[in-house]
């Protein structure tokens, strides 16, 4: 698939000028594509332009914690215009002129350290400024946005734990956050899409080339994701 074949697709899966997407992609399903990540990139930063916002989850690494990322997300975060978050577990990588008003960078205190995918982090500027998720081939297991949505809910048995991070100067920090839980999300993901399948305003879907693509709106999942974990989890 040329990148004009990509530019129209994903037109016509609903991307527009100016949006701010969050974007998860699977490339294996898409299909072939003539330069790989590369045109996938360029086309989604061609239609969004630099007024838009595009961030993808990058490769970080803490303790055990290692991440593995597709090929898609290793192209964008080494592009020279991106920039990276400082989190050491829930990294961003971002571009875009307003970048800096979305890439959510920490100060290594016990306050800013905790509650990486909280309302200090990335996730959360993009709620406020009307982000958008973009799943290219990939179902709700890895949403990234919803724990946000995790930090947000109550629910019986949610656990916060305590652990500690030894900086580069050697000084040690407690740092808080939520024990996440995906085993619900696609459920969740699949209860919105009922709800929702015939609201472009917050939902929309299609195709890019052999890829079940969707579209969504980031504080309309968020919202109804807090009151999904509130009324289910037990």
């Amino acid at each position: 698939m040329k990148k004009i074949d990509l530019i129209n697709e994903l037109q016509k899966i609903g991307l527009e000028k100016n949006m701010k997407i969050l974007l998860h992609v699977s490339l294996s399903k898409i299909g072939y594509l003539n330069n790989g990540p590369k045109d996938l990139i360029d086309a989604i930063e061609d239609i969004i332009t630099t007024d838009g916002i595009l961030v993808m989850p990058a490769y970080n690494s803490y303790g055990n914690y290692k991440p593995t990322l597709s090929i898609v997300n290793e192209y964008f975060r080494n592009q020279e215009d991106v920039t990276c978050t400082n989190q050491i577990i829930a990294s961003f990588a971002v571009w875009g002129n307003q970048k800096g008003k979305i890439a959510a960078n920490i100060e290594y205190t016990e306050e800013g350290l905790s509650f990486e995918a909280g309302e200090q982090s990335t996730l959360a500027r993009l709620y406020e400024n009307d982000g958008w998720s973009l799943f290219l081939g990939t179902d709700y297991s890895t949403c990234t946005i919803l724990h946000l949505a995790e930090n947000r809910a109550n629910w019986p048995s949610k656990i916060i734990f305590t652990e500690e991070f030894t900086t580069s100067e050697g000084n040690k920090i407690p740092f808080h956050d939520v024990a996440y839980q995906d085993e619900d999300f696609n459920k969740i993901g699949l209860e919105f899409e009922k709800e929702f399948q015939n609201n472009p305003t917050v939902f929309r879907q299609g195709k890019l080339g052999n890829a079940e693509c969707k579209l969504i709106n980031q504080k309309s999942f968020v919202d109804f994701a807090v009151s999904w974990m509130n009324k289910n989890r037990t």
